[in-house]
């Protein structure tokens, strides 16, 4: 019987690493996981499948007799350690985007086709959630119609910022409504109840970055050309979980919505019927794929070139589902052997 891969996750306790571990229990290969994180969090009971698994304290050690790395803790951790992962023959996946700059390293979506013939890198960052939905939305029309201009306003859970990101948003939602002062130390700004294109000097993150690296992700998976086709904006949203985007598709020439449907449909992406509800923010939680709503403009003179796209992923899902992804495909490229 073949030995399972090792595969270790950094950052196990998160809501990402969290997500990894049940996307990669029912993964095909099957993993032997080995979870770590950093001293605050280990020595926490984490549901593995079946079992509950321990987080250990993430040392040199962690990485021993691995196959592949996740990173899904932050930014610093994954620069801190990458190297002792590598050191130790694994492969890395990075989902905090902090090796970019990294020689060899390479930005990837399994589910574009310009980038699924890319040779495989022991240091691979999964594209960011949004740059990959926009990048299937934008790659699939551009085949089926020629150049096209694809504008959104993309709208920023605080789950991505995990625990902490929920937890500050939580806590200004009930101290708005009890009159009390706001914890502003994720956001340095009011986020509850509240749409923002920019948050305080003091956050944690930054939105002008989050859009940058969007942006730079697009053209890795979706090409300079696709890529250049796309406008949006990021907007910090009070929602809890999952990414929506308003999109606005305008078509090089006039086609009707079923070509559109049949374009778009497919794989990853549902496409809502007449009989189903638009997805929300809310309803595509824990759903595996992403989810589209499309209406026709309405606009008087009724341009047939332009088409409203409601577009929802759950975030944090979608996240682990391509890194896994390319994890078996790494994992295939690994283990095969001459015959």
């Amino acid at each position: 019987m073949a030995t399972n891969l090792r595969a270790v996750i950094v950052g196990a306790s998160t809501l990402l690493g969290k997500e990894l571990i049940e996307e990669l229990n029912t993964s095909q290969p099957a993993w032997d996981l080995r979870l770590a994180d950093t001293a605050d969090s280990s020595g926490q009971l984490v549901a593995g499948g079946d079992e509950a698994l321990v987080v250990q304290p993430l040392t040199p050690e962690t990485f021993e007799a691995s196959n592949i790395v996740f990173f899904a803790s932050d930014a610093q951790i994954t620069r801190a350690h990458w190297q002792e992962a590598r050191s130790a023959g694994a492969a890395v996946i990075d989902l905090t985007s902090a090796l970019e700059n990294v020689a060899g390293a390479v930005v990837r979506s399994p589910w574009l086709d310009s980038t699924s013939a890319k040779t495989l890198s022991d240091i691979i960052i999964p594209a960011h959630p949004a740059a990959a939905m926009l990048g299937m939305v934008a790659s699939r029309l551009t085949a089926a119609f020629g150049r096209v201009h694809l504008a959104a306003t993309i709208l920023e859970p605080a789950s991505q910022q995990g625990s902490r990101g929920l937890d500050e948003m939580h806590q200004q939602t009930i101290n708005l409504l009890g009159f009390h002062s706001l914890p502003q130390e994720i956001y340095d700004a009011q986020v509850a109840f509240n749409l923002r294109i920019a948050v305080g000097e003091s956050a944690k993150l930054n939105l002008a970055e989050i859009s940058a690296t969007i942006r730079r992700q697009l053209s890795a998976i979706a090409g300079d050309a696709t890529a250049s086709a796309v406008s949006f904006q990021l907007v910090q949203a009070p929602v809890f979980h999952a990414y929506t985007m308003s999109a606005y598709a305008q078509l090089p020439a006039a086609t009707d919505a079923a070509a559109v449907r049949h374009a778009l449909s497919g794989g990853l992406i549902h496409l809502n019927t007449a009989h189903e509800d638009a997805p929300t923010n809310q309803s595509i939680v824990e759903e595996q794929g992403i989810a589209i709503a499309l209406t026709e403009d309405t606009a008087p003179q009724h341009d047939t070139r332009g088409f409203w796209l409601w577009i929802a992923a759950d975030n944090l899902k979608l996240a682990a589902r391509q890194a896994v992804a390319i994890a078996e495909e790494l994992a295939a490229s690994r283990t095969a052997k001459p015959q």
